[in-house]
């Protein structure tokens, strides 16, 4: 399980970084549901707190 915890908040930091702690808080729980695994209310706000927390990945012109 915690296997598919680390590919799941791998995905959102790349994808949702820089975002506000609610976009990314609810990103990782439906990506977690996708994959079967019930969030836990209080890592899932840690991850969300810290990939906010991250500078957006500038674009590539």
């Amino acid at each position: 399980m915690q296997l598919r915890v680390d590919y799941v908040v791998n995905i959102v930091t790349q994808t949702h970084r820089g975002q506000s702690e609610d976009i990314v808080r609810k990103e990782i729980e439906n990506q977690l549901r996708t994959f079967g695994v019930v969030p836990n209310n209080r890592q899932v706000a840690q991850y969300a707190c810290a990939i906010s927390s991250l500078p957006p990945i500038p674009l590539d012109s």
